[in-house]
Order: structure tokens, then sequence, then C-alpha cells
């Protein structure tokens, strides 16, 4: 029996030279107030405080606040790719890239023709990942797209969406969420490959020629660990899944179960449980936090499952009382409470 694994993706639609980017010198200052992508912020709503924090934890990285930062832009075709903020927690990375110089009209889509996301020394082995221009529409906290001021989506006559992908400044920016799908590969201190390939607009998912080019970076990410690991024996009502241990961090979560019993499996359905969110100690509700990742069983015996997911926003790991969990598809939630 082979051992299943199911990689889902976000909820809400979305060489002429190589730089190398590392740990560098930070704009000199007692507080400097960092300011992280459109794209990132889009990615995972944090708000000021969330980002600051984040950042002098070492868990972010913000390009644009480094003195030698317009050096690690790579031109070509006219065409400037920068990095601009970086987070990771260990099992999530979020990436973000400033992209100038390509004009685009108001209601086309703009879209690289490939994207490739790797470890050092591991192409042959990339990192799943989704990625694609920040359009300034994000998800609710119920899972409702909306535009990242929290206005209602706006459409054309004709019945098309209207996106923002355009800044102020006329730039747009390319956000990449990746992760490994090996169970305990931690991301943290490693060297990343991101690798951009020809630059045009994208058009029911098809691909439409504008500028040739390649645009190539290796990013160091950061080394500090986010996550808080918590030690639970619950045992799931009504299935055969027990919550063994919890790793959560402010955007991820990683789930660990035992599974006494058979496993119904349906289609490319693998019967573990999914994450679907959160319950705050002050009773919020964010049952749909959960956005994006992989469920798999350890090995073919299928006596141990986990679950990693991104979140659609950052939160505070010490104020979460429980877990919402799916068994099902469809059905409701079930409630972990966490110690």
């Amino acid at each position: 029996m082979r051992k299943q694994k199911k990689i889902w993706q976000n909820k809400a639609a979305v060489a002429a030279c190589v730089c190398v980017v590392a740990a560098g010198t930070v704009t000199a200052g007692a507080a400097v107030h960092y300011h992280w992508g459109r794209g990132t912020q889009g990615a995972i709503q944090a708000d000021d405080t969330q980002q600051q924090n984040l950042t002098a934890q070492g868990v972010a990285e913000v390009y644009n606040a480094k003195e030698d930062y317009e050096s690690l832009a790579v031109t070509e075709s006219g065409i400037t790719v920068k990095p601009d903020t970086v987070i990771t927690d260990g099992n999530m990375v979020y990436l973000s890239f400033l992209v100038e110089g390509y004009p685009i009209a108001e209601d086309a889509e703009p879209g690289f023709e490939s994207v490739d996301v790797y470890l050092d020394g591991e192409d042959e082995n990339a990192l799943n990942m989704d990625g694609g221009f920040y359009d300034g529409i994000v998800s609710n906290e119920n899972a409702e797209p909306v535009y990242e001021d929290g206005s209602e989506l706006a459409y054309t006559d004709d019945g098309n969406l209207i996106s923002h992908y355009v800044d102020e400044d006329g730039n747009l920016e390319y956000v990449i969420r990746a992760f490994s799908s090996e169970i305990g590969d931690s991301l943290l201190g490693k060297k990343l490959h991101v690798d951009f390939t020809n630059m045009g607009t994208v058009e029911k998912a098809d691909y439409a020629e504008g500028v040739a080019g390649s645009w190539n970076f290796i990013l160091t990410l950061p080394d500090q660990k986010a996550s808080e690991e918590i030690t639970l024996d619950s045992r799931i009502a009504d299935s055969v899944f027990t919550v063994d241990s919890v790793e959560l961090s402010p955007v991820s979560i990683e789930i660990h179960y035992s599974v006494n019993g058979e496993v119904e499996t349906s289609g490319d359905e693998n019967g573990v449980p999914a994450f679907c969110g959160v319950v705050l100690k002050d009773g919020t509700r964010l049952p749909y936090l959960g956005d994006g990742g992989m469920s798999s069983y350890t090995d073919e015996s299928r006596t141990a499952a986990y679950v990693i997911s991104a979140f659609d926003r950052v939160i505070e790991p010490d104020e979460v009382q429980a877990l919402l969990l799916r068994v099902t598809p469809g059905a409701e939630f079930v409630t972990v409470e966490l110690p």
C-alpha cells in the first residue's frame, strides 16, 4: 500500500545573472520601522505591530531596510525584480518580490512563464509552492474575498472582476508560499533558489508571451525558530485519530496524529483530519484560518499521520485555546482543546 499524500492550494485566488542575497546590513537607527511588501501583507494580513515584532524577532526579513538593497536587484529586458520580504517559521516560507518596469493593461493579469523554488543543491527536488502577482484581494475571516481595505469586490460592465495588481508607484509584486513535503525538514537558515523566467500576461490560465528574460536569486532564509511545540493525547471522537502533538507558530501549524484503526479513503481524500482554524482565548473563532498545505501518513503502515497548513493571517500562538479540525469533507468542525 502506497503512502497517500494530499496537497492543497490557497483558498483565495491566488538567466543573465544570479543575485546572491545573504543577511545584510540593516539601515542604522535605534528604532527602524519595517515595511513589509504589499503582497506579503496581503498573503498573511499582519497588522503593523505583528510586522514589527516578527521582523525584530528575526522571523521576517525586510530587504528594503538594507543599506545594499538596490544592489540586490536583477534587471533584464528593462524589467527589475528585487526581493522585498521573506518570512519563515521553519515549515512555511512566504516571499515577495517587487517588479518594476513592466507596463500592464488595467484589465490584464501579469505572469511569469515559469517560477522555480528549490533548496540549495536540491533543484531536482523542488519545494511545493504556489505563487502569483498580488491582485489586492484577500480573504476575510469568513473566507470571503474582499479588497485589502475590506471593501466588496467590484466588476466591470462585462462582469469581469476588477483586480488591483499595480501599486501607487506603478509597480507589481509577486508573492510565493513554499514548503517541503518531507516532514521534519526545517527550512530555517537554508539557501533558497528562486528562478523567474519570461514575463507576460495570463488569460484563462494560459501564458501569453511578453518579455524574454531570467531573474534568479539565492536567498538565505531567516534561522529563528518561531513555533511552539505542544504535547497532546486527544482522541478525536468517532474517529480512529488521536492528536499527539501540535507545532504552532504565528504563520502555520503542524499536527501529528496516531491512527488506531482502518482509515476510510475516497478518491483523492486520504482520510487525515484537516486543519481548518482555531478558537482564541477570548472566544473569537477563526474557522477558515487554514490556507493551503499538505497531509500525509508517515509510512505505508498508516499508523501515524500529519498535517502542515499555512495561515491566511498572522496569529498570536499564546492566544490559541483550541483547534478546529474536520475529520471528513463536509462534516462539522471538531474542537480539540490545547493545554
